[in-house]
């Protein structure tokens, strides 16, 4: 999902001028879950949000540290910044490109973890530590689950994890298509390059939406989303 630039500095300056923090609704647990917040964060908007204890690196929404990094520096309490996520995961702005959450399983309790957690996260230095630590993409370790936990499935479709994201192009043909997209190169070596390098050869006609996962994946993870594209659908 993907909060746009315009509508997260317009809520900001609005909330901050009213004072207010908005309401959360309806929640079945006392205190949100801050590692599934974490969790989900990664999953459904990692690809699309800057968010550094999350390790997220997305660009086709707002870096979420910049976006609340002033108004955090000039008093806007973190509760309040977590009233803001909520609202935005639940009435995304109209002609924004982010769904809203009902439409991505994000609602009720989940909505509710994940705007805590980005209330929690946003510019705060340093890193995550305990159970937040190992919470989303640190914890995955099969190719399905990197493939979901990385927020792959919504930018890509991939028959086998039931993904129609459209934003980067279709990884059902991966093996016999990546010879075609850049000649030379093995599909192995071109989902490696694609993880690590998305900058360094771009599928014709999509743009490089793509964050890198250098550094965000393990090699044995990386080995994992590698086999898992290339053994369960792209043969």
């Amino acid at each position: 999902m993907s909060l746009t630039r315009h509508t997260v500095k317009g809520v900001v300056a609005a909330l901050c001028a009213a004072a207010v923090v908005l309401p959360l609704g309806a929640c079945g647990r006392d205190e949100p879950d801050l590692s599934n917040g974490k969790a989900m964060f990664v999953e459904n908007c990692g690809s699309c949000h800057e968010l550094a204890r999350a390790g997220t690196a997305g660009t086709q929404g707002p870096s979420l540290d910049a976006a609340f990094q002033t108004a955090l520096a000039d008093g806007l309490d973190r509760d309040t910044v977590q009233g803001i996520v909520n609202k935005q995961i639940l009435h995304p702005r109209k002609g924004s490109i982010m769904p809203p959450g009902e439409e991505i399983g994000v609602t009720g309790d989940d909505a509710r973890d994940v705007s805590a957690y980005v209330g929690y996260a946003a510019a705060r230095k340093g890193d995550d530590e305990g159970a937040l630590a190992t919470a989303g993409l640190a914890q995955a370790k099969s190719g399905e689950q990197i493939f979901t936990a990385a927020g792959c499935a919504g930018c890509h479709t991939f028959g086998p994890a039931g993904s129609t994201g459209n934003i980067g192009p279709a990884l059902d043909d991966l093996a016999s298509a990546a010879g075609d997209r850049e000649p030379g190169t093995s599909a192995e070596d071109y989902i490696r390059e694609s993880l690590t390098q998305p900058d360094a050869f771009l599928a014709e006609g999509f743009g490089n939406a793509m964050p890198s996962y250098e550094g965000r994946l393990t090699d044995e993870q990386v080995q994992a989303i590698v086999d898992y594209l290339l053994q369960t659908g792209g043969g």
